[in-house]
């Protein structure tokens, strides 16, 4: 009885998540359209869930809700162009798809610990 217990957890477990091809689709629409402003429901849409479903099932595949993966993936954006590029704080900021450089600074202090501007001292690349 053990042995059906623990593949009926691996299976339900399996089903809290999305397929592949929907992990695919999603992390290929996050990379093209970073930049721009993702909501849940567009993504929900785009696999063929309603949001609910869709963010249990985002979670099951990332292990964060799709609101905190876009702004860990802007963040990470955002560090590698402070890292690779002499752009402003401003302009990685757009570019990484917040709404401003109050935004970004907002989320990188909460999230990194530490201001953008210090944390691209601290790590900057030779350019």
């Amino acid at each position: 009885m053990g042995a059906v217990d623990k593949s009926q957890k691996a299976f339900g477990a399996r089903t809290l998540a999305l397929a592949p091809w929907q992990e695919r689709k999603v992390l290929r629409y996050v990379e093209e359209h970073l930049g721009q402003p993702i909501r849940t429901p567009e993504l929900a849409s785009l696999v063929g869930l309603g949001v609910s479903q869709f963010s249990r099932r985002f979670r099951g595949s990332f292990g964060l809700p799709p609101r905190a993966y876009m702004i860990r993936t802007r963040l990470d954006r955002a560090k590698a162009m402070m890292r690779q590029s002499r752009a402003t704080l401003c302009e990685i900021a757009l570019d990484s798809g917040f709404c401003d450089q109050a935004h970004m600074s907002r989320l990188f202090h909460a999230f990194v610990g530490e201001t953008p501007r210090r944390w691209r001292r601290d790590n900057r690349l030779a350019i």
